[in-house]
């Protein structure tokens, strides 16, 4: 009787750990390629230099100051908590929750909303390049522009009507080399994008923010 006692007892043990060498190897298999990136932007002029985290692990060795962006940070999947924060110290900026799929790609801007405050606001990025031509989306994150923003070649063909503000374009393909034009809906005022910023088999975000309520500026992050 004691020998058959013990011989289940054996069999249980090994069951046991059978499950959880199964576990862990289910566990090991689901870990694999679960996460994405996210490129970080300060678009807020007057800003200090800003450190950036994910899940209150800060992501950046220098300071992400106005107008520039950070490369692309690997972050696992899942609801994100994202933080902007000056250089330094310990209270956010702008915080909010992104989304993160498996082997996606996301741009977080630093954004300056209407009333003063500021605010993060993100955008799935595609980054599959096309062959002999430029890939290029248009964001608008300019608060302080009296309307809506336009995207026309310099021969006159439109790309992007009526950007409202937080709201990005659909992404469009170009010719490289491609020069265009920026207007304010109602103002005679035009920013010129030289055409030698967009290359063949790039892909781009452009966004902007304003230099009067009538007139734009902008800024180009190179995602590949």
């Amino acid at each position: 009787m004691k020998t058959k006692t013990n011989k289940f007892i054996l069999s249980a043990v090994l069951g046991t750990a059978l499950m959880v060498s199964i576990s862990s190897c289910k566990k090991d298999r689901d870990d694999i390629g679960t996460s994405g990136s996210i490129t970080f932007a300060n678009t807020v002029e007057g800003s200090a230099a800003q450190d950036t985290y994910v899940d209150d692990s800060k992501t950046n060795s220098s300071g992400l100051a106005y107008g520039s962006a950070s490369g692309n940070v690997s972050v696992a999947t899942g609801n994100r908590t994202i933080a902007f924060k000056n250089t330094g110290t310990a209270t956010a900026t702008a915080a909010g929750t992104v989304n993160v799929g498996e082997n996606t790609s996301t741009t977080v801007f630093l954004v300056k909303n209407t009333d003063g405050s500021l605010a993060i606001s993100s955008y799935a990025n595609d980054n599959a390049s096309v062959s002999g031509k430029a890939k290029v989306r248009f964001i608008n994150v300019a608060p302080l522009l009296s309307s809506t923003v336009n995207v026309l070649t310099s021969t006159g063909a439109s790309l992007v009507s009526a950007l409202s503000f937080k709201v990005s374009s659909a992404y469009q393909t170009i010719d490289a080399n491609t020069a265009l034009n920026v207007n304010v809906s109602g103002s005679l005022e035009t920013t010129a994008i030289a055409g030698s910023e967009f290359q063949a088999g790039k892909v781009y975000t452009v966004w902007f923010d304003n230099s009067t309520t009538t007139k734009v500026k902008y800024h180009v992050i190179v995602h590949n």
